[in-house]
């Protein structure tokens, strides 16, 4: 999978077991660069029962069916916090609350927002669903708890630790064969991309190549930066887009033909 293709090229990822596995999938959507107003879990959690561990406290409603696996949820939590950890050099300075909801239904009619968000520390999600992603990005708060950070690379992020693909790279190589590549230029707009497949594949494969090539440190400079994000990566990668671009490009060639 993605976290896996990511995570080797620092030597320090193994396997996850399969409890782990389970849980680095798809969830969370950020929006960035707006002020909004945050959820209030006082508003709904009343009564709901709740276990903690070192980084998580785990939330569920009363009628939850699955109140009973809480403590087995937040320690298979803590491994997958530990191998991204371990990864990409971080250390979380605060406790990630999960809200689980019984239904997709129940977390919007609580919030106001679809299950999957992610708001600083907090994950609002649906009992039984995977929060590998929505870890990831809650985790990457302790970068800079007042960043903004930028769509293209929350999503990148997210969908990197999502998918079970065996090489994003590859993937992204087969957009280009189909003709359906979009260029960076216009990934920094994602909402005016009309093929969201071919974004989530790509900003996948960008996020990947930024660190994989180079590294976690200029990452997490990008994670923090106030500019807009083409100026961002003109100044911390060096180049104009299109060269950061054909560079991207080469590396999605050279890894899809490992596969």
């Amino acid at each position: 999978m993605y976290t896996r293709e990511l995570l080797l090229h620092f030597q320090s990822f193994r396997r996850s077991p399969a409890p782990v596995l389970s849980l680095l999938l798809a969830l969370a959507v950020l929006s960035c660069g707006k002020t909004r107003q945050e959820i209030d879990p006082s508003s709904f959690a009343s009564g709901w029962v709740s276990e903690q561990t070192e980084h998580f406290t785990v939330f569920d409603p009363p009628q939850s069916p699955r109140r009973t696996h809480l403590r087995e949820f937040g320690e298979n939590c803590e491994q997958a916090y530990a191998e991204l950890a371990r990864g990409l050099k971080l250390d979380l300075k605060g406790r990630i609350s999960i809200y689980r909801f019984i239904t997709n239904q129940d977390c919007e009619t609580a919030t106001g927002h679809a299950a999957g968000r992610v708001e600083g520390y907090r994950i609002y999600t649906r009992i039984g669903a995977p929060i590998g992603g929505a870890i990831a990005l809650a985790a990457f708060t302790s970068v800079d708890p007042e960043a903004q950070s930028f769509e293209l690379i929350k999503d990148g992020l997210r969908e990197a630790f999502d998918n079970e693909s065996a090489n994003i790279h590859g993937d992204a190589a087969k957009l280009k064969s189909e003709g359906r590549w979009q260029p960076l230029s216009m990934l920094l707009t994602p909402e005016s991309i009309a093929d969201q497949e071919a974004y989530r594949v790509e900003s996948a494969s960008f996020v990947a190549y930024l660190i994989q090539v180079h590294g976690i440190d200029k990452f997490k400079m990008l994670w923090r930066s106030a500019l807009d994000l083409g100026p961002s990566l003109e100044r911390i990668y060096g180049g104009t887009l299109q060269q950061i671009e054909d560079d991207w490009a080469g590396h999605v060639e050279r890894e899809a033909k490992k596969t």
